[in-house]
């Protein structure tokens, strides 16, 4: 049974740093750029640095002559919408079930290596880790500009220290959000390093001639387990591809514009809705607004809506 014409793939409802992420094998370049470019990342850049060098290592299990294979980008964004039944399954049973449960999950047949599947579930553990920082951190920047978003704009422009002494005091004010956007991130990222091991293990395992003359199970674990992060692997990492280093603040700008954009579309079907003596839920007008080209993914409105008072709907 062939892998990408039997599965029913969902689209990625995923925004880090203001940019919709469409696919996570093709898009790590544009996440970086965008992680980059928010005012606090100098603070946190081995934090993302960690993160990053994991995602680009665990999206080069997919790699075949210099090229991503076909199946690639289809199976990531499965193993995405996936991600919570998988952890689920798994945390539930052995470690070396892993490839198992995801081969259960998927329901068809999959050609994939159970190194690749690991691999690709370590990317999701590490994009995840990136989402929680770096939303965290635009999140604060999109708070400084809900004041007055022209003068912001100007600010960070003309006085950079101004601009970003305005972030730092938004910072102190949710410090609640700071330390759950950290501990999560850590947690996750501690779980993705753990399958990207396993995955380097078994990629180990698959390239092993186990007629070989002299195959001796103990000391393979053992050299396995010493090379799993080796050079080789960090390698392979570089050869996935580094990010773009040019950060631009048109992220900024288009995240800016879109809440404009969903705030006055919202209240304007708020109203519509009241002057027809109509109810609305939280869910109709998320999908309304969806309906609406341009305003990003569900999960996106969903955002801009709390952020903005209007979710949930009093």
């Amino acid at each position: 049974m062939d892998f990408e014409q039997d599965i029913d793939a969902e689209e990625l409802e995923l925004e880090i740093a203001g940019f919709d992420v469409t696919c996570l094998v093709w898009d790590q370049d544009d996440v970086e750029a965008a992680v980059r470019s928010l005012a606090l990342f100098p603070q946190f850049k081995e934090h993302f640095k960690g993160a990053f060098d994991l995602i680009n290592t665990a999206t080069s299990f997919w790699l075949e002559e210099g090229s991503y294979s076909p199946g690639a980008e289809l199976i990531t964004r499965t193993l995405y919408s996936l991600r919570d039944a998988i952890y689920d399954h798994a945390d539930s049973g052995e470690a070396g079930s892993l490839p198992s449960v995801i081969r259960w999950l998927l329901r068809v047949s999959c050609s994939a290596a159970d190194s690749q599947l690991v691999a690709t579930y370590a990317l999701v553990l590490g994009t995840q880790a990136v989402e929680t920082l770096a939303n965290w951190l635009f999140d604060l920047e999109l708070a400084t500009y809900d004041i007055d978003a022209d003068l912001i704009e100007q600010l960070r422009h003309d006085s950079p220290r101004q601009y970003l002494a305005l972030i730092e005091k938004e910072r102190d004010r949710s410090s609640g959000n700071e330390i759950r956007a950290r501990e999560e991130f850590a947690t996750l990222l501690g779980e993705a390093n753990q399958a990207l091991l396993m995955a380097s293990l078994y990629r180990q395992v698959e390239q092993m001639d186990v007629f070989k003359k002299g195959f001796n199970t103990s000391s393979l674990m053992h050299r396995v387990l010493d090379d799993a992060f080796s050079t080789k692997a960090t390698k392979r990492g570089q050869e996935a591809g580094n990010g773009n280093r040019n950060p631009s603040s048109a992220i900024k700008t288009a995240a800016m514009d879109r809440r404009a954009k969903i705030k006055a579309a919202a209240e304007q079907i708020i109203s519509g809705r009241k002057n027809e003596k109509r109810s609305i839920t939280d869910a109709e007008l998320t999908n309304l607004l969806f309906d609406q080209a341009g305003n990003g993914t569900k999960k996106t409105i969903r955002e801009h809506l709390t952020a903005l008072g209007l979710r949930p709907l009093k």
